[in-house]
């Protein structure tokens, strides 16, 4: 049986090269409020998405209905605010190298946040960008934590820089690129690369948080069972009286937790370097 065609009112001419591109405008309009909904954290109303894409109102109902129906969106009740779900993040997490990565970190980091009374998270790179994938709260009632899904500039956070350390030639080729197209400045990119190379001696980032007064962030590589960095956990340390154990301890609880993460994911031999670990206990 033949492949059904496209109506020539979907048709688009021919490009350079011969190539076609064909257009679907339903696609592309739900597309479109996904990608405007996932930066607006705090809704916005059909006319302030038909006005942000500039449509009409009559072209963006039907679209905003179904994602709303299919769980995209939601509102809250008695508002005509619609906001972004978490259904995009769900549907990664089913894919099975994100379910692996969470079902093999999750029991490490809740044994770990009570064991070093602080709060640790990790994250992945997605993109210029990094992602959090998973967060456990300290067991404290003062506390720091990440948002769920939250996503970073790679190089403002030490999940993004310990990962960037490990990653192999092209990836960090690609980072660098996006660094100077995103107008980064030559010390800029040269710190990047300097914070690499120390990852890289002593298996461990521990830095004063460029985001957060106060905080210091103990960051440690997960690998996978080919010995690819896969995500980074990081503990945001936080000082204060209720807090028992000391940053040096933090530390090393921190490599022993990316260690049995790495384990079980099959890392083995190939997991983090027990040298390069014992380099950065001894710092």
């Amino acid at each position: 049986m033949a492949a059904p065609r496209p109506s020539d009112e979907d048709e688009a001419p021919a490009e350079a090269g011969g190539k076609r591109s064909y257009s679907v405008p339903a696609a592309e309009k739900a597309l479109d409020v996904i990608e405007l909904m996932a930066s607006e954290p705090d809704g916005l109303t059909l006319t302030e998405i038909a006005a942000r894409l500039e449509r009409s109102v009559h072209e963006l109902y039907r679209v905003i209905q179904t994602l709303e129906a299919r769980g995209y969106l939601y509102r809250r009740d008695n508002s005509d605010r619609y906001r972004f779900s978490l259904k995009l993040f769900e549907l990664a997490h089913q894919m099975p190298s994100v379910r692996q990565l969470s079902d093999s970190a999750l029991p490490v980091m809740q044994a770990l946040a009570p064991r070093v009374q602080q709060s640790c998270h990790l994250a992945v790179l997605s993109g210029h960008e990094a992602l959090i994938v998973l967060q456990v709260d300290s067991p404290l009632p003062m506390r720091y934590s990440v948002m769920l899904g939250a996503k970073f500039d790679f190089a403002e956070t030490s999940s993004g820089v310990v990962i960037y350390a490990h990653s192999p030639p092209h990836v960090r080729e690609q980072l660098d690129a996006w660094m100077s197209a995103d107008g980064r400045s030559a010390a800029e990119r040269e710190q990047v690369a300097r914070r690499a190379e120390a990852i890289l001696a002593s298996g461990i980032e521990v830095q004063q948080s460029l985001a957060v007064s106060g905080v210091t962030n103990v960051s440690v590589p997960v690998f996978d069972y080919l010995g690819h960095v896969v995500a980074a956990l990081t503990v945001p340390f936080v000082p204060q009286r209720a807090a028992k154990v000391p940053l040096e301890t933090v530390r090393g609880l921190a490599l022993e937790a990316s260690r049995q993460i790495s384990r079980n994911l099959g890392a083995g031999a190939r997991g983090p370097d027990a040298e390069a670990g014992k380099r950065g206990d001894r710092r």
